[in-house]
């Protein structure tokens, strides 16, 4: 019976990689698996060779921190693959980590899949050897991916991404709006600074002044922010408080697409939300603010060398939706730029429109796709890898 092991850095892996076994056992039912898991691929049957909580960590200095134990797990890892002698190995994102592992189990004879391309075409684009030499094939998330490996010997094959496949607008957003205690007709704005604490603290209180300013200057508007923890509702009911406009902010705990779904328009922080705007339909402005260190290691040191940083504009190889970035982030600056996007109703008539073209270019049916192609290498014999 085939044998496959998985190793994720992260929950969202996780789910990616529980979406892809759910898939490959529906070709092989007497598969068997083994893998650094999370709580979904646990669920999907994969045994545990260790957490992945034993791989989390954030930021630079906690990693930097990290890293002897992250090595001597890596090691301890590779030998327990090698003893278990699987046909075919998934390292699922985190590539700093899993990576080294991979070129190591494909220099035993291992054939080995990488899901989910590294940034390379935003930074540290020498990571297309380190890419190459690594797997034998590479799932891109998004179709601008794969031509970046075009001069390598990976395999590198768009596969979509598994939010298209779950994600759309809504088709009644005013009933949408009533089961959430909105006013169905009033203006709605979302607001999504991110999912963690310091970016709260970095976009948080800007968006909520940029909501104060554009309710001074607008007719009766609603806003709409989800909550990524249930710890962090009392910090932004205060900051609402604090900095808002003299009129509630509705909380959504832990479902920012719904927000957006059910929004005019919105300010997004850069990253995962502002594809979920697109899949969703929202027109949005969009927010990126990082330290003045991190921006200089990130442009001088790791050569930073991307025209965009929102999903969407990196889609669509222009400027699609407007990007205020690091000084830019100012709450003047955001509100004037919403608050053109609210009044010109053409504009958001045809971002989405846009929007919905680019998430149909997304819906490849991920999870049955990426199975499919590793029920291929399964097949292959050993020398052929």
């Amino acid at each position: 019976m085939p044998r496959v092991a998985f190793s994720v850095g992260e929950l969202s892996g996780d789910i990616l990689a529980a979406d892809v076994l759910d898939h490959l056992r529906q070709l092989h039912p007497d598969l068997e698996t083994l893998g650094v898991t999370g709580p979904a691929l646990q669920q999907s049957g994969c045994q545990s060779a260790l957490p992945v909580e034993a791989l989390s960590v954030s930021g630079l200095t906690e990693a930097i921190a990290h890293l002897p134990r992250l090595w001597q797990m890596r090691r301890k890892l590779i030998q327990t693959f090698l003893d278990w002698k699987p046909d075919l190995f998934v390292g699922v994102d985190a590539p700093d980590f899993n990576l080294g592992l991979e070129e190591t189990l494909r220099g035993h004879g291992i054939r080995v899949a990488h899901l989910v391309s590294p940034t390379v075409w935003a930074w540290r684009p020498g990571r297309v050897m380190t890419v190459a030499r690594a797997t034998d094939t590479l799932f891109c998330l998004f179709p601008f991916e794969p031509a970046y490996y075009e001069n390598t010997s990976v395999r590198a094959l768009f596969v979509g991404h598994p939010l298209a496949d779950r994600l759309a607008p809504l088709e009644d957003i005013q009933s949408a709006r009533r089961a959430l205690g909105l006013d169905p007709d009033q203006t709605t704005i979302a607001l999504l600074p991110g999912s963690r604490r310091h970016e709260l603290a970095r976009l948080g209180v800007v968006m909520i002044q940029v909501a104060r300013r554009i309710q001074t200057v607008s007719a009766p508007v609603q806003f709409i922010m989800p909550v990524a923890q249930p710890a962090f509702r009392p910090l932004l009911e205060s900051l609402w408080n604090q900095y808002g406009p003299a009129q509630p902010l509705s909380l959504l705990d832990r479902d920012g697409p719904r927000a957006l779904a059910v929004a005019d328009a919105a300010c997004v922080a850069s990253g995962t939300a502002t594809l979920e705007g697109l899949l969703v339909g929202c027109p949005m402005v969009v927010a990126y603010r990082v330290s003045g260190m991190s921006a200089f290691i990130a442009s001088k040191l790791l050569g930073l060398k991307v025209r965009w940083v929102s999903i969407p504009n990196l889609l669509a190889h222009e400027c699609l939706v407007t990007e205020c970035l690091q000084e830019e982030v100012d709450p003047d600056i955001l509100a004037d730029a919403l608050f053109a996007l609210l009044k010109d109703g053409e504009r958001r008539k045809a971002m989405r429109t846009r929007f919905l073209s680019l998430g149909d270019e997304l819906r490849c049916n991920f999870g049955e796709t990426v199975a499919r192609e590793l029920d291929q290498m399964l097949g292959l014999a050993p020398e052929c890898a």
